[in-house]
């Protein structure tokens, strides 16, 4: 790994960013009235059907593998030059937008998002170009990322 990057330092990653998890809080708040549900029911003397406890807990287990299956199938890496956008699973797309390509960024946010502080980054190059969805703090790394490409327009970058 480090003779990679001692061949190509413009390939530096700075951040690496995914989907936000709080995309999923209202599958995860589903999870914790169930597991509340069990409980209540438990604690009231009833008893808990096994094979409805057997279904509970296996839709716990879906949920949270299926959300985290799902953050994992698009990243995003901030180099020193460039945004590259991967997805996919088994096939990685790869998508590179160089730092001089970007003409503008706009932050999308529906109500959900702005309470949550998340939400999507479109970025242009005189066209709408690639956009980095679901991202934490999306104005907050909007200018992160105007600041590094300034830098990198200047020709200024971090030595280490």
């Amino acid at each position: 790994m480090k003779k990679m990057e001692k061949k190509n330092p413009n390939r530096k990653r700075l951040k690496k960013i995914r989907y936000s998890r709080k995309l999923y809080l209202p599958l995860y708040i589903m999870i914790l009235v169930l597991i509340g549900f069990m409980i209540y029911i438990k604690y009231s003397g009833r008893g808990i059907n096994e094979m409805a406890f057997k279904v509970v807990l296996a839709f716990i287990i879906i949920i949270i593998l299926a959300t985290e299956i799902h953050r994992f199938g698009e990243v995003y890496h901030l180099t020193e030059n460039a945004v590259i956008l991967n997805s996919g699973y088994f096939g990685i797309l790869s998508k590179r937008m160089e730092f001089e390509a970007i003409s503008d960024m706009q932050v999308l946010q529906s109500a959900w998002q702005r309470v949550w502080n998340f939400g999507d980054l479109q970025m242009f190059k005189f066209a709408p170009g690639p956009t980095l969805k679901n991202i934490n703090r999306p104005n907050a790394f909007a200018e992160e990322l105007e600041k590094i490409m300034a830098r990198a327009k200047a020709g200024e970058h971090d030595e280490e």
